[in-house]
């Protein structure tokens, strides 16, 4: 009884705790910075928090983007993490739009090593509570999921990106192209399934080529609306297109919550026949149109707690 009372107690505490942010500079189009990162002459990290006085016993919300150049904005996001934790942070979220290395969920030959669980397993050993993101190609559907250990709150936005693309094609088939991704397009939409090859030998990049796009639907004379977590090469959005056209759609276009767009994804899309392209700003880009600005004000605001920016 006692164990259960102090329990209960603490989850008010911490509840009841008041809410600070920080914001990195890499977010500054989200909410003001209050995070410095500089490079010394060798490369490495140099990062200061402003405000570090106010942060002792306060659960604190970290908002930083890890793409591009995920490496570095990894360790950016450590140093700010331990920052946070040496001026007394009791409680770290992070808001993470897009998590890096979520591709790499599993092992597919003997000795890779499966970075996603890696990444959630070093952030939260190095103070994470939660993650707060959009459309982790890991997890495979939305809501509030533990793995590795941390809590991870993964929102979906697949609703959002129909309902922007619908407001042009109102008529129009949704379709995802991998049966991964199938919960973005909801229950009437329609999903592919894509087989992929070995890694091309020789090949300094892990990649793993489209070999087959399987359809077992129609468009004949529709327009098509293809709705994936991401766009990176651009390769699954491209075959999904062709294989459209080959069925004979009327137009496609893509919508993705992330778009990389690596090696001229963007470009090649529009020239496989692409007519629209909208994605959120997850990751800015020319594509970014739908705004998570206030979907990530929500998550700073929290549940009736009393928020400040540092």
């Amino acid at each position: 009884m006692w164990c259960g009372f102090m329990a209960k107690r603490s989850r008010q505490n911490m509840s009841n705790m008041e809410e600070l942010s920080i914001v990195s500079p890499n977010c500054a189009d989200i909410a003001p910075p209050s995070v410095i990162t500089k490079r010394f002459p060798d490369g490495e990290s140099y990062c200061r928090l402003e405000g570090i006085e106010n942060l002792e016993g306060k659960k604190v919300r970290i908002v930083h983007r890890l793409f591009p150049d995920p490496d570095e904005n990894l360790v950016t996001l450590l140093q700010i993490m331990y920052g946070a934790k040496q001026a007394g942070a009791k409680h770290i979220s992070l808001v993470i739009p897009y998590l890096p290395y979520a591709r790499s969920d599993k092992a597919w030959l003997t000795g890779e090593v499966v970075s996603a669980k890696l990444l959630i397993r070093l952030l939260k050993q190095n103070g994470a509570n939660k993650i707060h993101t959009w459309d982790c190609h890991f997890l495979k559907r939305p809501g509030d999921v533990r793995y590795q250990g941390l809590d991870i709150t993964n929102r979906c936005m697949g609703p959002k990106l129909v309902s922007y693309m619908r407001k042009s094609t109102p008529d129009a088939i949704v379709v995802s192209p991998d049966a991964g991704a199938k919960y973005l397009v909801g229950e009437d939409g329609l999903f592919m399934r894509k087989e992929r090859g070995g890694y091309e030998v020789g090949e300094n990049k892990a990649f793993r080529p489209i070999e087959k796009m399987e359809a077992d639907f129609k468009v004949k004379g529709k327009n098509v609306i293809l709705v994936d977590d991401m766009v990176a090469g651009g390769g699954t959005m491209i075959r999904a297109a062709q294989k459209c056209y080959e069925m004979g759609a009327k137009s496609v276009s893509c919508a993705a919550t992330h778009g990389m767009f690596l090696d001229s994804a963007l470009e090649r899309l529009l020239a496989a026949g692409v007519s629209r392209i909208a994605t959120t700003n997850s990751i800015p880009s020319p594509a970014s149109t739908i705004n998570l600005k206030r979907d990530i004000a929500k998550i700073l605001k929290g549940e009736g707690a009393k928020v400040k920016h540092l």
